[in-house]
């Protein structure tokens, strides 16, 4: 009758070792991928588009709510910031990059004075230019994402939800106020024109 030698304990943590060895080595070449440094020029704001740097748009609308045209809201995208004037103060909106193509604001910073409310005319409606700027700045805070559509920029929140959208800011001259162009339905006619009035008589 044979007798097995008993394995020893520093065989047995030997031969695991050498087991997950490979695991490790794998997990070590995992970490210590590194998201690719941009090209010069480049803004990490819409790293997966076109650079947005330099550009400045003024804000459309906030959750589908359009921005009253008396309001004035804008942006400029800077290397690793968004500067503005959010409605009464000017604004610092601190981003980092996320990933291939994302970013996440890492502070927002603004003016302290005081916001007004407008009126709009006699019997309408007041517009609350602090509730305007807290809600955009709010917003803005939780932006994750962002895509060009020609002269719109449509920001998404961290759950891919749209949420503001500017409008193209053209010229040193001001901020456009000009309403995104929409293409009319389908099936539906122009109105046609006025027919010219007749002529004076004598």
């Amino acid at each position: 009758m044979s007798m097995q030698k008993p394995i020893s304990k520093s065989f047995m943590q030997t031969r695991r070792d050498l087991l997950l060895l490979p695991l490790m080595l794998m997990a070590e070449r995992v970490l210590a991928v590194s998201v690719p440094e941009l090209p010069a020029g480049s803004c990490p704001l819409n790293s997966g588009g076109p650079s947005l740097l330099g550009t400045k748009w003024r804000l459309y609308s906030v959750y589908d709510n359009k921005v009253p045209p008396e309001l004035d809201v804008t942006m400029e995208v800077g290397d690793n910031a968004l500067k503005g004037f959010a409605g009464c103060n000017d604004y610092t909106a601190v981003f980092q990059r996320v990933g291939h193509t994302g970013f996440k604001m890492a502070k927002i910073e603004r003016g302290e004075k005081g916001c007004p409310v407008l009126s709009t005319g006699a019997g309408l409606p007041t517009i609350n230019v602090g509730s305007w700027e807290g809600s955009y700045l709010r917003t803005l805070g939780r932006a994750g994402s962002v895509q060009q559509e020609g002269s719109l920029l449509q920001f998404f929140n961290m759950n891919g939800a749209p949420s503001v959208v500017f409008t193209k800011h053209y010229g040193d001259a001001g901020v456009e106020n000009a309403a995104p162009e929409t293409p009319p339905a389908e099936g539906t006619v122009p109105a046609p024109a006025p027919e010219p009035a007749p002529p004076a008589t004598s």
